[in-house]
């Protein structure tokens, strides 16, 4: 025979599905690739949509220009640079932007959003985000704009008034508009506000006072140009940078994270592709029937592998379509993106972006898996077997090499933990190779040990259990079930692990930054968290009185751009209970750095920063503040989990390097014995109703730092929670396949005189052994991988991470994902012992 004919070949697929056992079969085959399909594709989805948001911001209100002066200080510059700009030989037209953090509070919330004041001719010149307005209303009218989805989330509609909270004053505006996707596209999910500049400038008391210069600059005279517009940028205190200078900012902000997360999701891939491998591979002794029945009517290998690619092609896609429709829902409902804090430096939004990469890469593995799960009986005719039980036990090379070379990954994986945990994927690739090459030994060790032990219970059940897991025609049914739970339980263990570790790294910086004072008086709303946001200074006088009241100092704060980073400087006053935080150190002496900040002229820098500026401890540098001021490094910290790096000076320091006595937020020292809580209500009583600052102790700011937190790991906690789901169904669908198949074995077996009850607890006995084998495994290298992602995290992102072993984690994970796939067998192994008794048994 040469090849079959596509109508020949669909004969013979219709006439396999008539056997009900086979449609059975491949819908379990179907639906185990889709589940791993729609978590490869589900796990892709947030990747590029933080970044996406703000490039689009960027690029629909820099238009086409080129260039942009961006001021160095909260307070910008004066209105009066606009002009000079413009007399610049080459200079086509400059655009002046005015551009506050604010608070928009209405009926039903608040959101901060970044307050843009727009200048008249941005709506002839500028980006397409201001073309639906005319220059008219945008230098008339007295309202702002904002996104459909802010106005909904705060219970407003246009023509009402809306509450704006700017540092410490609450001023009253109204909605003139709202955006929405037609008008303005992906920025419709973004926290932004729109307003007349000289509008958005006296709602934030900056009159005469802009924040950015866009310029545009006729061809060819851009050098010229850029030479005399540096020399005004360095006179007013601004940076010259490209228009989309924020879209570099963001994309330096956003890499460690998206490091992180590419990493994780990277395992999730691995993951989703061995799931859907291992539902291919149940169905191998279904395949090999297949092959021993063509084989004998002069079937060629050509033929055998024509029909079992056709079967390929129909398994992977509708596998592909139904996991891509799971995997919208899933990212849709559970797994979008979550901006968390970096919304205090930029207009992050929370747009879902789904790029061709995601569905192709979701595709390919589905396709990858169901050609490989179909085409593995094929290895049988390469090596000449004659049947499936010879092919099972006839020993292969690979089969003795699995051992060394499994100890070798692991042994690659270790060198790489000590010496290089930069290069974790890599190492996270061959720790899964390890789990997968030595998971047979440890299998057969499990099963061997359940074999002793089952000696002591006696019981028929049990016996039927051994002899089903040591018969050679099921084995790699058997490791891949087993193979389906270690993989999802190390997935979640080590994702989970490395989260929970983040997590704890962070909160501990967070906790130990909040304790330099006992009561903190700040600007509301996520964006007062950082305390970035200045505000004109108070009385403290009044507040110095109070009862209990030791002593109240400044602190002063704000984002900072140098090169390519945007950092975050705290400067806390030296009344500060702790203005280094100590555990945050990793060069330097402790006491000396806080001796050295307090007395000023010294800072203590990222690690990361250091590097990239080659700075050391005691080295001098110039500090590219408003007023660029020379320092000397004290000590070098971690990023205080800001990921571009952070900047900690004396308050005193701060206000002479930008040249502003404002403070961005109160440190209250208590004195013994007082009560910070009943500090709090009286200086709340104090500043009165009216004012924009919310007064919190320590605990409760720290409460609400943890939960910011938690809001920007929500991503990593959404993998591990996916991998688990995606992990027990798979399972549930192997299993359910597994007991199906057994249904003339079980038929058999009755007329020797075994019991229902019997063979439902075989069944449940025979699966749970294959769990506990699987997730145990699974749950041991997940520890290990748990370890190398949290090195791998802090080396790579900078970011404060604790170095633990959570086994919390691992029994959490193990439990659940064994208890949701047991439960799930019971009902389709109660089903299958109820079948007549037959004196005719299917192979296994």
């Amino acid at each position: 025979m040469g090849w079959m004919s596509l109508p020949d070949i669909l004969f013979l697929y219709r006439a396999r599905l008539g056997a009900r056992a086979v449609l059975v079969q491949e819908v379990f085959a179907v639906v185990g690739i889709a589940v791993g399909v729609a978590l490869l594709f589900a796990s892709q989805v947030a990747s590029t949509s933080l970044a996406r948001s703000v490039q689009d911001l960027t690029r629909e209100v820099v238009g086409n220009t080129q260039l942009q002066l961006d001021a160095r200080g909260t307070n910008g510059v004066s209105e009066r640079l606009v002009n000079e700009i413009r007399r610049v030989p080459g200079v086509q037209f400059a655009l002046p932007v005015l551009e506050q953090q604010v608070n928009v509070s209405g009926p039903g919330g608040q959101r901060s959003v970044d307050l843009i004041g727009a200048d008249p001719r941005f709506a002839r010149l500028g980006g397409s985000l201001l073309r639906h307005f005319s220059a008219r209303q945008l230098a008339a009218q007295r309202v702002i704009t904002l996104p459909d989805q802010i106005a909904e989330a705060i219970g407003v509609a246009p023509l009402q008034t809306v509450k704006l909270q700017v540092g410490a004053g609450i001023v009253e505006a109204l909605l003139g508009a709202t955006l929405n996707e037609v008008e303005v596209g992906g920025l419709a999910h973004s926290p932004i506000a729109v307003a007349p500049i000289a509008y958005a400038q006296q709602l934030t008391g900056l009159k005469g006072r802009v924040t950015r210069i866009y310029v545009r600059v006729q061809p060819g005279r851009i050098a010229k140009a850029r030479a005399s517009l540096s020399r005004l940028a360095t006179t007013a205190g601004a940076n010259l940078v490209p228009a989309t200078f924020d879209a570099t900012l963001f994309r330096v902000a956003s890499t460690p994270e998206d490091q992180g997360e590419a990493l994780l999701s990277a395992i999730s891939a691995i993951v989703g592709f061995m799931f859907a491998l291992n539902a291919m591979l149940i169905t191998v002794p279904l395949r090999r029937r297949l092959i021993e029945d063509l084989r004998p009517a002069g079937a060629s290998d050509a033929i055998v592998a024509q029909i079992l690619l056709f079967d390929a092609a129909i398994i992977g896609v509708s596998a592909c379509v139904l996991g891509l429709m799971l995997g919208e829902l899933l990212s849709i409902v559970a797994f979008h993106a979550t901006p968390g804090y970096l919304t205090s430096a930029f207009p992050v939004g929370n747009e879902r972006i789904v790029t061709w990469q995601s569905v192709a890469l979701a595709v390919g593995a589905g396709l990858a898996a169901a050609c490989v799960g179909v085409l593995w009986p094929l290895h049988d005719l390469l090596v000449g077997s004659e049947g499936p039980g010879e092919g099972a036990s006839r020993p292969h090379w690979w089969a003795s090499a699995r051992l060394p070379v499994g100890c070798a990954c692991l042994a690659f994986t270790t060198i790489v933990l000590i010496l290089r945990p930069q290069v974790a994927f890599a190492a996270t690739i061959t720790l899964v190779v390890a789990l997968l090459c030595l998971l047979p030994s440890l299998f057969d060790g499990v099963v061997r040990a359940f074999e002793h032990g089952q000696r002591l219970l006696d019981g028929a059940a049990t016996v039927l259990s051994v002899t089903a897991l040591q018969t050679p025609q099921t084995r790699v049914r058997a490791l891949a079930i087993a193979t389906t739970g270690a993989i999802a339980v190390f997935g979640a263990v080590a994702v989970g692990g490395a989260q929970v570790n983040l997590q704890r790294g962070l909160d501990a910086s967070a906790r130990q930054i909040d304790a330099g004072a006992d009561v903190w008086v700040s600007p509301g709303g996520e964006s007062g968290l950082l305390t970035t946001i200045p505000f004109r200074a108070l009385d403290t006088a009044a507040l110095a009185r109070l009862p209990g009241v030791k002593a109240i100092g400044a602190y002063r704060g704000s984002f900072l751009n140098w090169g390519d980073r945007r950092l975050w400087v705290l400067a806390p006053p030296n009344s500060s209970g702790q203005p280094v935080p100590p555990s945050q150190l990793l060069s330097g002496n402790l006491a000396q750095a806080v001796a050295r900040v307090r007395e000023g002229g010294w800072v203590v820098l990222s690690q990361a920063l250091a590097s990239e500026r080659h700075l050391r401890v005691g080295q001098s540098f110039v500090l590219p503040a408003p007023h660029p001021t020379r320092m000397r490094v004290a000590a070098l910290s971690t990023n205080l989990g800001w990921p571009p790096g952070a900047i900690i000076l004396s308050s005193s320091e701060y206000a002479r390097a930008w040249g502003t006595s404002e403070p961005s937020a109160y440190e209250i020292q208590t004195k013994p014995g007082s009560s910070p809580a009943t500090v709090r209500r009286l200086v709340q009583r104090t500043l009165g109703p009216a004012t924009g600052l919310s007064v919190e102790t320590a605990t409760e700011r720290t409460q609400r730092h943890y939960t910011l937190v938690r809001q920007g790991l929500s991503r990593l906690v959404q993998i591990r929670l996916l991998v688990l789901l995606a992990g027990a169904l798979a399972i549930a669908g192997a299993l359910g396949s597994m007991i199906w198949q057994r249904r003339s074995l079980v038929a058999f077996i009755k007329c020797q005189g075994f019991q229902r009850g019997v063979l439902w607890r075989w069944l449940l006995c025979e699966s749970a052994v294959l769990l506990t084998a699987g997730c145990a495994i699974g749950a041991l290298f997940g520890l290990y991988g748990q370890l190398l992602i949290s090195h791998a995290l802090g080396s790579v992102t900078g970011l404060p991470i604790s170095l633990d072993i959570e086994a919390i984690v691992a029994v959490s994970s193990f439990a659940l994902v064994s208890a949701v796939a047991v439960a799930s067998v019971a009902l389709p192994g109660y089903l299958v012992v109820r079948v007549p008794p037959s004196t005719v048994s299917a192979a296994y």
